[in-house]
């Protein structure tokens, strides 16, 4: 691997980080100011912070699947890690950007789900009677529709190889 490669991967590694600390900071203050089951309404009926803990995946499916839901998120991240390193001179900006977002997000959630047992959510969107989520969910939908977006209108672009710097 190459000096380019290697700051490449650098910088995207700090990006992880740094995403990986919003989320976990954000669940902590929750943890700290919003008594579990309270909700505190930002915008009454419309937006409102709410403490609640997820023993399962999205929308709460598997609960009670600990180590189903550890493994799968384990490999995963790990599949993704390995795509981003193999792949490191090959893929365009965008679409590993679109990655890095996805694996901060599985990573955080992981996080909650090994030390805690569950994943905090915070967020309750209540004008369309929507699932209550956090930032790490909010990381992986916005990465998964960019990404999406991605390969459905410039396929050519998506897993192009990008000419190796000099």
């Amino acid at each position: 691997m190459d000096k380019n490669s290697i700051k490449r991967l650098a910088t995207e590694l700090a990006l992880i980080a740094v995403l990986i600390a919003v989320d976990q900071i954000s669940k902590r203050l929750v943890d700290i100011y919003i008594p579990l089951g309270s909700t505190i309404p930002l915008w009454e009926g419309i937006f409102h912070l709410t403490s609640v803990h997820n023993e399962g995946a999205a929308f709460g499916m598997l609960a009670g699947s600990f180590w189903f839901l550890v493994v799968v998120r384990i490999i995963a991240s790990l599949a993704m890690a390995f795509l981003l390193i193999k792949n490191v001179n090959k893929w365009p900006a965008l679409l590993r950007v679109c990655l890095i977002v996805i694996l901060a997000g599985a990573i955080g959630n992981l996080i909650d789900q090994i030390a805690l047992g569950y994943v905090r959510d915070m967020f309750d969107f209540r004008l369309i009677n929507f699932a209550v989520f956090n930032v790490a969910d909010s990381y992986i939908t916005v990465g998964t529709f960019f990404l999406a977006l991605l390969v459905i209108f410039f396929p050519h672009k998506a897993l192009e190889e990008q000419e190796k710097d000099s």
